[in-house]
């Protein structure tokens, strides 16, 4: 009975060569990558800008009659229901004219109802009560201004959950006389900023990113037109010879003078006068030819016997050589062994 054998096919693991980019591929990529930098850095600016602007504003005046004033309001946006960080900021401005000498306080109110200022429930006193009274399950809509004086503006600042409100600015006096009432508010509303401000941030992100990119496609870019200058042999020689020889250390101690010093004097000064000096002539003097004596001094020639010192060709190993000179300085030119002698080493071309 034969068997049949069957062989899978193989399947080569070898992975798929991703072409290489041209240069000016890759500077079309580096060109992109910076406009999307300024792109969204730009749409960033834009959308902060936006997220501080009030789409919603407001002007509020205190009827002199009732000593209250109160209005309704819608108020739109994104935020869930409750107390958090996206809540929608409103902002009050209680310019304060005049006041009657009696006033105790000014309260402001932003009453949450679905009717608004119009309910005929109670629910808009009830939610006063529980407001002043510290209870809401929403008390960041509820600011009490005790003794306010004139000619002074206080700002208020309240963050609230979209929908109606009522809003209420109330004189307290003892009184209840509401004469002379002079007092003014601008509201402005920020229904807008919690959303593009997160955008904002998304953008800011981005042009991070983009940041990085461009950087990176940049030195790519100048790595291919910009290429590093390869380091000649000579020089590659040169720098381990040099480092070598600091490393090593001086090779012997200083070398003094190259003979002795000069010879002084052989013997102490020559003997002074014996005795009294001689009698002076008994007679004329005797007229006689003088002798010159002439002393010839022969100068003594000192020869120094220089030895004459040839070039060394120190080994650099792996058949390099530096050749250097009877002064103690060295050839830039890296020699080799040719037929038994130190020629200069050629670059073969390539």
């Amino acid at each position: 009975m034969s068997e049949e054998i069957s062989e899978e096919p193989t399947v080569d693991s070898e992975e798929e060569e991703v072409p290489e980019l041209t240069i000016e591929e890759h500077q079309e990529a580096l060109k992109k990558s910076r406009w999307n930098v300024f792109m969204y850095l730009g749409l960033a600016v834009v959308l902060f800008g936006f997220a501080l602007f009030p789409f919603m504003s407001l002007t509020l005046s205190v009827d002199e009659g009732i000593g209250s004033i109160d209005t309704t309001v819608d108020v739109i946006g994104l935020s869930p229901g409750g107390e958090d960080v996206t809540d929608i900021p409103v902002e009050m401005e209680i310019i304060v004219q005049s006041l009657p000498t009696d006033v105790m306080s000014i309260e402001v109110f932003m009453i949450k109802n679905a009717e608004g200022c119009d309910a005929t429930d109670g629910s808009v006193e009830k939610t006063r009560n529980l407001l002043q009274q510290g209870d809401s399950e929403h008390p960041n809509s509820y600011l009490l201004i005790n003794d306010p004086v004139e000619s002074q503006t206080y700002d208020v600042e309240f963050s609230v959950d979209p929908g109606k409100y009522c809003i209420q600015i109330v004189v307290d006096t003892q009184s209840q006389n509401f004469q002379g009432i002079n007092v003014e508010s601008e509201v402005d509303i920020y229904p807008a900023q919690f959303p593009l401000a997160t955008i904002g941030v998304i953008c800011l992100l981005l042009s991070a990113f983009a940041f990085i990119g461009a950087q990176k496609h940049g030195k790519f870019v100048k790595g291919l037109i910009e290429p590093k200058s390869e380091i000649s042999v000579e020089d590659a020689v040169l720098a381990q010879t040099t480092s070598t020889r600091i490393s090593a250390g001086p090779s012997g101690p200083p070398t003094g003078p190259s003979g002795p010093p000069v010879a002084g004097p052989t013997g102490p000064p020559a003997a002074g006068p014996t005795g009294p000096p001689a009698a002076g002539p008994s007679g004329a003097p005797e007229v006689a030819s003088p002798v010159a004596q002439e002393v010839v001094e022969t100068p003594v020639v000192v020869e120094e016997q220089v030895e004459a010192v040839g070039d060394v060709y120190e080994d650099q190993g792996d058949g390099w050589f530096f050749r250097r000179l009877p002064d103690g300085s060295y050839d830039q030119t890296v020699y080799v062994v040719e037929d038994g002698q130190y020629v200069p080493y050629v670059e073969p071309e390539a």
